[in-house]
């Protein structure tokens, strides 16, 4: 049978369709790749260097190496995770939170190894839903009541407002 891949190709046994590069490193690194390979069960170190190549590709072109910012990304979406689940705990009834804001066990909730500014913690609080059913409740019983005197008024889809009497003291 011939094919029009040179003989040198053939007598090494590649593959059909395959052909054989030159990659040059230190022995260090030959050696250190060769026991990679063999620790990862690899039957040679160039199968071993290929299969890390395609993964490295995939990396890049899905953004994984673009730059550190995917990290930073990632602290940002497992921090969002965890106030989901906090939320999700609260709405659920969970006894989880307690009756005040200052306990420790509570304010513990929103804190982690790394360093937090205040408006952050007050921030998570505020997105966990905690303090909906506190304050939401009495600040729509409040303005009820001074729309029963006529002192504000509400537009759906606007909100609420100071009436026209109440703006021109």
């Amino acid at each position: 049978m011939m094919t029009d891949r040179p003989q040198w190709e053939e007598s090494m046994g590649l593959a059909e369709g395959s052909t054989q590069i030159t990659l040059t490193c230190s022995k260090k690194e030959r050696e250190m790749w060769s026991k990679e390979a063999a620790k990862e069960g690899f039957s040679s170190r160039s199968k071993y260097l290929y299969i890390l190549i395609q993964e490295a590709r995939a990396y890049r072109q899905h953004g994984v190496f673009a730059d550190r910012s995917s990290e930073e990304r990632i602290e940002e979406l497992e921090a969002q995770v965890e106030a989901m689940k906090r939320r999700l705990e609260n709405e659920q009834g969970k006894p989880r939170f307690r009756k005040e804001l200052s306990d420790p066990e509570y304010i513990e909730l929103f804190l982690e190894e790394t360093y937090k500014t205040l408006p952050e913690i007050l921030q998570e609080v505020v997105e966990c839903g905690v303090l909906d059913n506190r304050v939401r409740k009495e600040i729509e019983s409040g303005l009820y009541v001074m729309a029963g005197k006529d002192q504000v008024e509400y537009e759906p889809g606007w909100g609420w407002k100071l009436t026209t009497e109440n703006t021109e003291d």
